[in-house]
């Protein structure tokens, strides 16, 4: 299978590395086209204007100057890698991409510009500080053809794995995440002023029916979700 990889982690993260020697292990093509630098939070940010920088660091490996989005751009419609995948990747990323985080990640945003050009794509995810990706890259590949037939049209694939996986996975709902965020300000010597992040509190709200994202992973499985790309109506109250 040929496969192209991106992230918002940056091209020397472990996870990314990490996947594409284990995919590349087990016979697939792998391209990467990732971000120069950290790009988490960034959500579907592009370079409209101007011009984004790429370099290589191996065969149909490149760094870019830009977003995850616009890894994923350039990787689907530029020369940069010589084949047109079968399937795209983010990840794997260092930390989850949960319930409304999604709309924030960098990670999730190129498997949506991948599934916006119609092809098949994933985001895969892993929880905690010490995290095995290795594990992860192991359980992605060993379920990579069961999970390209969950990706319908229209939609991304996105999955989260715990720190402490036990292997196996479930299907459930997004979630829902509260941040309370709590700032200080203080003027700088020259006038302007900083504001702070000093901390903050996390609510998660149960949605739905279905066991929800982070509850999976909470009891020690990977999470799947299937992510629409297009937001539905909701007809305004009066």
């Amino acid at each position: 299978m040929r496969i192209l990889l991106s992230n918002d982690d940056g091209y020397r993260a472990e996870g990314i590395l990490v996947l594409s020697q284990e995919l590349e292990r087990r016979g697939h093509e792998v391209a990467i086209l990732a971000p120069k630098e950290e790009q988490s939070g960034k959500s579907h940010s592009m370079s409209i204007f101007g011009r984004c920088i790429a370099a290589p660091f191996g065969k149909n490996r490149y760094w870019i100057s830009g977003t995850p989005a616009d890894c994923v751009i350039y990787g689907l419609k530029s020369s940069l890698i010589s084949f047109d995948p079968d399937l795209v990747i983010s990840g794997i990323n260092h930390g989850y991409n949960l319930s409304s985080d999604i709309i924030y990640s960098g990670t999730c945003a190129a498997a949506r510009q991948a599934s916006l050009y119609g092809h098949k794509a994933i985001a895969i995810s892993g929880g905690g500080k010490n995290h095995d990706y290795k594990r992860s890259a192991e359980f992605l590949s060993d379920n990579l053809s069961l999970f390209m037939d969950m990706v319908e049209e229209g939609a991304f694939l996105n999955i989260n794995v715990p720190e402490s996986f036990l292997g196996g996975f479930k299907e459930g709902a997004i979630g829902e995440i509260d941040y309370y965020d709590a700032f200080s300000s203080f003027s700088l010597d020259d006038g302007t002023i900083a504001v702070e992040n000093n901390g903050l509190d996390i609510i998660k709200h149960h949605r739905g029916e279905m066991e929800n994202d982070f509850e999976i992973c909470d009891s020690g499985y990977a999470s799947i979700t299937l992510v629409d790309n297009h937001p539905s109506y909701r007809r305004i109250k009066r």
